[in-house]
C-alpha cells in the first residue's frame, strides 16, 4: 500500500502569499494511503505551534468525505476556468462531503490545537461502482453526480453520528500491528462511507405524516440531538426536549428514527458507549472515571452495558488497548 508517483493523489507546496515552509509537524503528522485504485485515505494527526498554510493539487478529480475529530481545517478551492474561489470550513465534531470540479486549492490549519482529521477520497468511477443512481435516499445533487452530471457540484456539512465517530477514532488511533492492515483499512473505509451516506438520508427523511421533513423540522432534530448529548450526566427528558424544540414527543421520536435510525433513548445510549470507548482510547481515565464521565453512577451497570455493546468488558478493553500501544 506504499505510495508511488503513479498512485499518489496529493502534492503540496508552501503558500505563495505567506512563504511559509511546509511545516515539519504536518509532514510528520500527515499520511496518505492508496487503499485500492480510485480510493485514498488521508489522515492528519499532529499538534502544531504555528499555523500551517499549504497549496495543494489533486492528481485526479475526486469526491471528498472529511471527518474532523479535533482541531479544524479551512479550505479555499481555486477554479482553473476563472470562476471565483470557494471557501469551506469544517469544525471539530463535524463531517462533510464535497464534490466539485476544482483540483487545486489552499488549506490552513490553526496553531495550538490537536489536529485529528480523516478524509476519504474517491474518483467518480469508483464511487459509482459502489453506489447506484437508484439509491433515492441520497440528496438530489448526489444522485445527479451518480447519473453522470459531470459539472454537478455538491457540498454538505453536518455533525458526526456516534457510529461515524467510532470508526474515525478507530482509524486514527489503531496500531497497524493490530490487524491485517490493508484489509482493515479497506473494510473500515467502506463502513465509514456507508454510515456517512446513511446520515445524508436526513435530507430525504419523512415526517410522521409521510411527508418530507421541513427545514425547520430538520434543524429542530439536530438541535434536540445537541441538547441530548450536551450533559451526559444529566440528560434532558423527552418532554423537556420536546418543549425546547417545539416538537411533540411523537414527532421528535419519529424524527430521530428517520434521521439516525434509532429512538431518542437508543441514540443517547449508543452515544454514551461511543464516548466511553473514546475516553478509554484517548485519555488515562480508568473504568470508574470513564463510567462517571458518561453518566453512569454504577460501575457494574456501565461494564455490563459496555460488554453488551462491544462484546468485551471495559477493563479488558483498556488492558488490550494498553498492550497494543506499547
Amino acid at each position: 500500500m506504499g505510495l508511488t508517483d503513479q498512485n499518489k493523489l496529493f502534492s503540496f507546496k508552501p503558500c505563495c502569499s505567506t512563504g511559509t515552509d511546509c511545516d515539519d509537524g504536518f509532514q510528520g503528522g500527515h499520511q496518505e494511503i492508496c487503499i485500492r485504485p480510485g480510493l485514498w485515505m488521508s489522515m492528519i494527526n499532529f499538534f502544531s505551534d504555528t499555523p500551517v498554510c499549504l497549496e495543494y493539487e489533486k492528481k485526479y478529480p475526486v469526491i471528498d468525505f472529511g471527518f474532523v475529530i479535533s482541531g479544524g481545517i479551512k479550505k479555499q478551492t481555486v477554479c482553473s476556468s476563472g470562476c471565483g474561489p470557494k471557501q469551506m470550513r469544517v469544525k471539530d465534531g463535524n463531517s462533510g462531503v464535497r464534490m466539485e470540479n476544482r483540483q487545486t486549492g489552499i488549506f490552513t490549519i490553526p496553531a495550538e490545537a490537536k489536529q485529528q482529521i480523516l478524509h476519504l477520497h474517491m474518483t467518480l468511477p469508483f464511487f459509482r461502482s459502489l453506489v447506484k443512481p437508484g439509491d433515492t435516499v441520497l440528496p438530489l445533487e448526489m444522485q445527479a453526480i451518480l447519473k453522470g452530471a459531470s459539472q454537478a457540484e455538491f457540498v454538505d456539512i453536518r455533525p458526526m453520528t456516534p457510529d461515524i465517530q467510532t470508526v474515525v477514532y478507530q482509524l486514527l488511533n489503531t496500531s497497524s500491528n493490530a490487524f491485517p492492515w490493508p484489509l482493515y483499512l479497506e473494510g473500515k473505509s467502506l463502513e465509514l462511507l456507508c454510515l456517512h451516506l446513511a446520515a445524508l438520508g436526513l435530507d430525504h427523511c419523512q415526517s410522521p405524516q409521510g411527508q418530507l421533513l421541513s427545514l425547520d423540522e430538520k434543524q429542530n432534530i439536530l438541535k434536540a440531538r445537541d441538547l441530548l448529548v450536551a450533559d451526559l450526566q444529566s440528560p434532558p427528558s423527552i418532554e423537556t426536549l420536546s418543549k425546547m424544540t417545539c416538537m411533540t414527543p411523537a414527532k421528535l421520536q419519529a424524527g430521530f428514527r428517520q434521521a439516525y435510525g434509532k429512538s431518542v433513548f437508543d441514540y443517547f445510549r449508543e452515544y454514551r458507549m461511543q464516548k466511553a470507548m473514546q475516553l478509554l482510547d484517548e485519555t488515562r481515565t480508568n473504568v470508574s472515571q470513564t463510567a462517571w464521565q458518561v453518566g453512569y453512577t454504577n460501575v457494574s451497570h456501565f461494564s455490563e452495558a459496555f460488554k453488551k455493546r462491544f462484546g468485551i468488558l471495559p477493563k479488558q478493553y483498556l488492558k488490550n488497548r494498553s498492550g497494543s500501544i506499547q
